[in-house]
This record gives structure tokens, C-alpha cells and sequence, in this order.
């Protein structure tokens, strides 16, 4: 697995999603939120990675292999998605209503678990369903040439 590939997939679709909840925002005249914001790009990033997997290896990852990532890119994502919280508020103003709660905090410790094991759940569903669908396509491609 690629954890750079999944970390700059993960900015590059959260920066997006921003820019697209900021943009509908000036259209209608409201202020919507997004709960897009933190798992879409993990979602993406996931199945980015498991079709990578499959293409590389022609199998789905193995349990081990699976956790391994999940866990790790559940660490990255909450990392990434803190900085993006605490640090990018002045690029895109969406990002500053993910940090609704004061550093450590207990509102905050809660939110963050809350965070992490949303990402973990993410992490590991769309890698195996990136990594079968990457399979399917190629087992497609093969039987009809």
C-alpha cells in the first residue's frame, strides 16, 4: 500500500469538497455544512488504494494486509484531517468548522474517536470493495478480448 498516494488523494478530495460546500454556499446564499468533508476522503482514497492493490498484485489483500492498512490510514486520516481542521481554517473556511471544539477537550476526545473509528470503518470496506471492483474489471477485460 501507498500511504502518500492515500494522504495526497485524501487532501486533494478534501480540498475539493471544500471548495464545492463554499461554492454552493455563495450560489444559494446559506451556509450548509458537510459531512462530506471527513469521509469522503477516505472513502476515495481507500478505493484508490485497493484498486491499486488489485492491479499490482491480481488479488484482494489478505486480512493482515487489510488492517494493516486500515489502521494506518485511519491514523494518517485523523492527522491530516486535525491539521486541516486546525491549521488550513485560513484557506478554505470550511475547514475551520471541523475544529468545533477546543484542543483536548473532552468534547473534542470524543469527537476525535468519533473521527477515527468512522475512518477506520471506511478505510477498511472501501479498500476490499476498490480492490474487488478493480478485480472484476480486469476478469471483464480479460474474458472479452
Amino acid at each position: 500500500m501507498n500511504y502518500l498516494r492515500y494522504a495526497i488523494v485524501f487532501l486533494v478530495v478534501a480540498l475539493g469538497v471544500a471548495l464545492a460546500v463554499a461554492g454552493l454556499n455563495a450560489q444559494v446564499d446559506t451556509q450548509l455544512g458537510s459531512s462530506a468533508q471527513l469521509m469522503v476522503p477516505a472513502m476515495i482514497a481507500a478505493v484508490i488504494e485497493g484498486q491499486q492493490f488489485a492491479r499490482k498484485t491480481g488479488r484482494k489483500p489478505d486480512t493482515g494486509e487489510a488492517w494493516r492498512f486500515t489502521w494506518v490510514a485511519g491514523v494518517i486520516a485523523v492527522g491530516l484531517n486535525m491539521a486541516l481542521a486546525y491549521g488550513a481554517a485560513g484557506i478554505a473556511s470550511e475547514f475551520g468548522k471541523l475544529a468545533i471544539a477546543p484542543a483536548l477537550s473532552k468534547q473534542f476526545l470524543i469527537l476525535l474517536g468519533l473521527y477515527a473509528g468512522g475512518y477506520v470503518i471506511c478505510n477498511r470496506l472501501f479498500l476490499g470493495l476498490g480492490a474487488g471492483n478493480q478485480l472484476t474489471l480486469m476478469r471483464d477485460r480479460d474474458g472479452t478480448e
